[in-house]
């Protein structure tokens, strides 16, 4: 265990000769009168211990520390101060047993600190003595403290506790989390912003690449279905081409044969004119020559005639196809503009996008070319940029020393207002302090002038409660002895109802056993019983006769859950012999339905159905009602009996089936067990009996105690009385120290007035002082901005940041060359699709449309010449016939043979005619046909090339449904496809990803800034909670232990108090005492020795909330106490001095009676003298 052994002081404030303390371990009393130096002891301790503040030491500056000399003693060269501390347990680092601490001042104020000789830093001596709880705590109480505690306000006893468990580390460490959390919000804000940004970029570029993918798909599936319209229609011309091929192909067939058979008829018309020509060669003469020749000439021209009229068919026909075509023609060129025009705005979309993303590239190029330059101009200049950077150094280096020697000044001049501040502040404080006493003198003035208007109040009350006992004994006297009367009679009629109970046991069996029953199952000894039915329903009045006469008793009926529950009532039964009792067991009578209501006038119901019962007991009670029906008359009872149904009257007559009935006057039952009290009330009338006797017992020692409180009354009149002289003379006291106060704030208050205005001077002059570092600090910005510009370049990140940048731009430039080369692949292939297909195509069917038009002109004219050509032959026609009708009538003669021959050949040349009207009508269809099939031909063609176009090969095999399908969606495809074109923007597909990594990437930044910051505020409510518990944790332990203490001197009550338990950082403590015999009161409205003795009872529980110290001091802690709390503290601080070491300052002689070891301090001549007296208790062991 660590202890102070010995303390050796010379020329140490009034210790002028060397000067030897020897301490021991349990209770060291130092006593002296006041002056004679005891306090500089302590000083002394602190001192060699490593105090560093004057004002602790109680001077001004570290020379008053030394001797200041008088007539017998030189003024002293050096004060010095040895402390030999015993160390056998090592607490303190240094493998000695004895540690001897010596520190010593010289008159220039300069100190040396030596342990066991060697010379050692103050951090270092101070941090081993912390090692031992030698410092940093309270175990050195100083003269004034417990006036300081008992008038300091509760802020700062809450803030004392705080300090003393360490609450500033949670408040530091819950700024420092602050700190961080508003860097993180900061963090996320920024991000967040940013965020936004990339969001709003990547939502468009999304919206612009889906318009690309939508317009793509939407392209490829309009594509899909031109390719279904298209191989549908292909389809179907096919079919057609080979429906109209096959037509052909059988006309020219039937065309053959017709042909044939001309042939026929022309080698026939031949035959019969040769044969008549002979004949006419033989018969006639050259008339009849003649007209054989117009014969043969007219067989000629009508030949010729069918033949151009077949003729005129055809050219017709083929002018019909010719024109057909030429239509065909027009409606293909017109598709072949309308491709082709697509195909342009295509190429210029096309173009466009190519421009674009050639203008993208070149300025990327362009910036990796600038990117490249910096890296070229960076390492090239880098010994250049070197070099600047050393001279611009040299300048801020200038400039930094020159600003040293100005923030020196500013720091000095702040310094010197520092101290005005602390010391206005000071005495601030001290003002403060003496307006918060003079604040809570008056306050403690108006509390006893409250407390003494109480006190005349609890007076009046005691007088009043005295009056009001003595009422109050007066009525209990009477009480007791109309009480007395009232139990005698309630006796008397204790037994008169027993002798009746005994008359109902003889006669009510049933009851009886009834009862048993129900009280087996209130106490549990029986369970499922129900109790009796008529308990469980309710009767309308009106049918209560007829309900109890139908019941036939049954309503008394015990109602169970079951035929178990009978069989124990049964045992019960027996094993006591009282009697039989009717049950109904639940179980058995639940499948028991109402008979239905038979249609007899006057019925009204079923009885049972007239009945209120929860569902539970309805089936008892359709067991026992369930067949009987209420009748509104007797005839009517009397019908539903004869028809075989039991029934009852509202007056209770019961009709029966059969014979029997139930008739006259329905008296109601008797409950004897309403008349005849139960054994329960019987006892209960008994217990009441007994009770009251006890009561009237209590009532007699409410009496007894009432003669006590009176005397007690009158003992608390007298102590009243007392108190009230007390409050006057303490009153009298607090004004004095009022008037005391004002004068003290007043001096306050012109001593700030004076610091005030030297302040305003020093604030000038820093000001100025200010204004040139501003300037200096500007130009320094400015110099360290381009250092650090310069740094940027000659640092290798500097460089390998631009070729980063430089990597990431080649790579954007290498993506957006595979989609400028993707763009300029599709503009060649359109390009060549222009040049190779809708072009020539363009040229070849604008030269078709032109033979076509020039062919039909010719066929027209053809058709106009044959027309003339048929017109002449039908005018010669004409006169042949003419000329044949003037020759046969010539030729009279030989009309009969000559009308043969001419039958002949007319009925040859009639088959002829129709003949070839045949042949021409099959040859107009066949040319028909051809033209429909050339027409179909090229159709198919043209579906074909446009399939191709599209991207298939041949038409494709379809559904019904997709045909149905594309039949539908084509024109609204197209118009989406047509919208979305206007909003096209062929670069969002190549932009989107780079963008969306981005997107992600701050996305899961700001999550995990979001997670940082939760754990932030996790960590801050963490720090709190621990704050709370620490600081409640400390007030238990220091309630607990001010309590005990104050117990233990004063026998009275004490605790303290938080004012604002709900948040005890906002509010302060308060001290609560209840001395013996006093209501509790706080230690402002105190006296001054009760003050002292709460205040010393607080010291001892403060200590017991820092780390348990070697040794304590105490400086006259007893000043203020009275003799007999004066023993009491010193038994206190003797027990306490066996675990650890006390040294006591007092002049009490009740202090100095429990010493161990006990010295005397005296004084003479202003130098201190120490003899060791001997202790008036036996002492205890020593320090070895």
């Amino acid at each position: 265990m660590v202890l102070i052994k010995r303390l050796e002081l010379s020329g140490f404030k009034t210790f002028a000769r060397k000067t030897v303390l020897t301490f021991d371990k349990g209770l060291n009393v130092i006593v002296g009168p006041n002056g004679s130096g005891k306090s500089n002891i302590v000083d002394a301790v602190q001192f060699v211990l490593g105090e560093r503040s004057t004002r602790s030491l109680r001077v001004k500056s570290f020379p008053d520390l030394l001797f200041s000399g008088n007539s017998d003693y030189q003024k002293a060269r050096r004060a010095t101060v040895t402390i030999h501390i015993d160390n056998v347990d090592r607490k303190i680092p240094i493998d000695s047993d004895d540690v001897v601490i010596t520190r010593s001042v010289s008159p220039d104020g300069s100190s040396t600190l030596k342990v066991n000789g060697m010379k050692y830093s103050w951090n270092v001596l101070v941090d081993m003595l912390s090692m031992a709880s030698l410092t940093g705590g309270m175990n050195i109480v100083f003269q004034g403290t417990t006036i300081r505690i008992a008038e300091s306000p509760p802020e700062e006893r809450r803030k004392a506790v705080e300090q003393i468990i360490g609450i500033a580390e949670y408040d530091r460490k819950r700024k420092e989390a602050e700190v961080e959390l508003r860097e993180a919000e900061v963090n996320i804000k920024v991000a967040r912003g940013k965020y936004e940004e990339v969001k709003l970029r990547v939502t468009e570029l999304e919206t612009g690449r889906n318009i690309v993918l939508s317009y793509n798909y939407l392209s490829d599936l309009i594509n899909r279905f031109k390719a279904v319209r298209l191989s549908v229609k292909a389809k179907s011309l096919f079919e057609n081409l080979e429906e109209v091929q096959s037509a052909v192909e059988n006309l020219t067939s039937q065309i053959g044969e017709l042909e044939g058979r001309r042939s026929q008829l022309e080698a026939e018309r031949r035959r019969v004119q040769d044969e008549y020509g002979e004949y006419a060669r033989e018969v006639v003469d050259k008339g009849g020559d003649r007209l054989v020749h117009l014969q043969a000439q007219l067989g000629n021209l009508n030949a010729v005639l069918a033949v151009r009229k077949s003729t005129l068919s055809s050219i017709r026909s083929a002018t019909r196809n010719l024109e057909a075509r030429r239509d065909e023609k027009r409606a293909q060129l017109e598709r072949l503009k309308t491709q082709a025009s697509e195909a342009k705005k295509e190429l210029r979309r096309l173009v466009r996008e190519k421009e674009e993303l050639e203008a993208y590239l070149s300025e990327r190029q362009k910036k990796i070319e600038r990117i490249k330059e910096k890296i070229s101009d960076i390492r090239l200049n880098l010994d250049t940029n070197a070099s600047a950077l050393r001279e611009l150094e040299k300048k801020i280096k200038g400039l930094e020393s020159e600003r040293g020697k100005l923030y020196l000044k500013i720091r000095g001049e702040k310094e010197r207002e520092n101290s005005i501040i602390s010391q206005i502040a000071s005495i601030e404080d001290k003002r403060r302090s003496l307006e918060e006493i003079f604040s809570n003198l008056a306050q403690r003035l108006e509390k006893l002038r409250e407390f003494r208007r109480k006190e005349e109040k609890s007076l009046e009350e005691t007088v009043n409660a005295i009056e009001r006992v003595k009422e109050q004994m007066a009525r209990a006297e009477d009480e007791i002895r109309k009480a007395e009367g009232v139990v005698k009679k309630a006796k008397l009629n204790v037994t008169a109802f027993k002798s009746k109970k005994d008359l109902a046991e003889r006669v009510l069996s049933e009851e009886k056993a009834l009862s048993l029953i129900e009280s087996l199952a209130s106490m549990g000894a029986l369970r499922g019983v129900h109790g009796r039915l008529r308990k469980r329903i309710r009767i309308p009045p009106r049918y209560r006769q007829a309900v109890e006469a139908a019941a036939e008793g049954w309503l008394q009926a015990l109602v169970v859950e079951n035929l178990d529950i009978v069989k124990k009532c049964a045992e019960s039964l027996k094993r006591t012999k009282i009697g039989r009792i009717k049950i109904i067991p639940l179980s058995e009578a639940r499948n028991i339905k109402p008979v239905s209501k038979p249609k007899i006038e006057g019925l009204v119901g079923s009885l049972a159905s007239l009945v209120d019962a929860s569902s539970k007991f309805k089936p008892a009670l359709n067991f026992i009602l369930g067949d009987t029906f209420l009748a509104s008359t007797a005839e009517a009872a009397l019908k539903a009996s004869k028809a075989g149904f039991r029934a009852v009257t509202v007056e209770g007559e019961v009709f029966e089936p059969g014979p029997r009935l139930t008739v006259g006057f329905y008296r109601e039952p008797i409950d004897l067990s309403e008349v005849v009290p139960s054994d329960k009330t019987i006892d209960a009338v008994g217990e009441t009996v007994v009770t009251f006797e006890k009561l009237l017992e209590r009532r007699r020692a409410d009496l007894e105690r009432l003669r006590k409180e009176l005397v007690r009354l009158e003992s608390e009149r007298v102590r009243h009385e007392d108190s009230l002289k007390f409050f006057d003379a303490e009153e009298e006291t607090m004004k004095n120290n009022l008037s005391r106060n004002r004068r003290l704030i007043s001096e306050a208050n012109r001593k700030i007035e004076s610091l005030n205005r030297r302040l305003e001077k020093s604030r000038s002059l820093i000001n100025e002082v200010e204004g040139g570092k501003a300037a200096l600090e500007a130009e320094l910005s400015k110099l360290r901005s381009e250092a650090e510009r310069l740094r940027a370049k000659v640092r290798p990140e500097y460089v390998t940041g631009l070729e980063s940048e430089k990597a990431q731009l080649e790579a954007e430039v290498v993506e957006f060359s595979k989609r400028l080369n993707e763009v300029d692949n599709r503009l060649r292939s359109l390009q060549d699709t222009f040049e190779t297909v809708y072009t020539p195509n363009l040229v070849t069917v604008r030269k078709e449309l032109t033979g076509l038009e020039r062919e039909l002109k010719r066929q027209l004219k053809l058709e106009e010449d044959t027309l003339a050509e048929i017109s002449g032959i039908d005018s010669s026609i004409k006169e042949l016939i003419a000329e044949r009708d003037k020759l046969t009538e010539l030729m009279a003669s030989r009309r009969e043979e000559y009308k043969r021959f001419g039958d002949t050949l007319k009925k040859i040349d009639e088959d002829y005619g129709r003949l070839i009207e045949e042949i021409r009508k099959m040859e107009g269809k066949l040319n028909e046909l051809k033209e429909r099939r050339l027409r179909l031909q090229i159709e198919y063609e043209e579906c074909l090339k446009e399939l191709k176009e599209l991207g298939f090969e041949r038409p494709l095999k379809l559904s019904t449904v997709e045909v149905k399908l594309s039949d539908m969606l084509m024109g609204r495809l197209e118009e989406e496809r047509e919208r979305l074109y206007s909003q096209l923007n062929m670069n969002a597909p190549a932009l989107y990803e780079p963008q969306k990594r981005d997107y992600k990437g701050l996305s899961a930044k700001i999550n995990k800034l979001e997670e940082e910051k939760s754990e932030i505020l996790r960590f801050i409510e963490a720090v709190e909670k621990e704050k709370k518990e620490a600081f409640y944790a400390a007030l238990e332990k220091l309630n607990q232990r001010f309590a005990e203490t104050f117990n233990a001197i004063t026998g009275g009550r004490g605790w303290v108090q938080l004012q604002n338990p709900e948040d005890p950082f906002s509010g302060g403590l308060d001290l609560i005492v209840e001395f013996p015999g006093k209501p509790p009161m706080p230690v402002t409205a105190l006296s001054g020795g009760e003050k002292s003795v709460v205040s010393v009872c607080y010291i001892f529980a403060l200590q017991s909330l820092t780390r348990t110290s070697p040794f304590y001091i105490f400086d006259e802690v007893d000043a203020h106490l009275d003799p007999v709390n004066t023993g009491r503290l010193a038994e206190l601080l003797a027990r306490e001095s066996k675990r650890a070491q006390m040294i006591v300052i007092s002049f009490k002689e009740p202090m100095a009676s429990r010493a161990d070891r006990l010295f005397g301090v005296y004084a003479r001549n202003g130098v201190s003298y120490v003899h060791t007296l001997p202790a008036k208790v036996a002492e205890v062991s020593k320090v070895s």
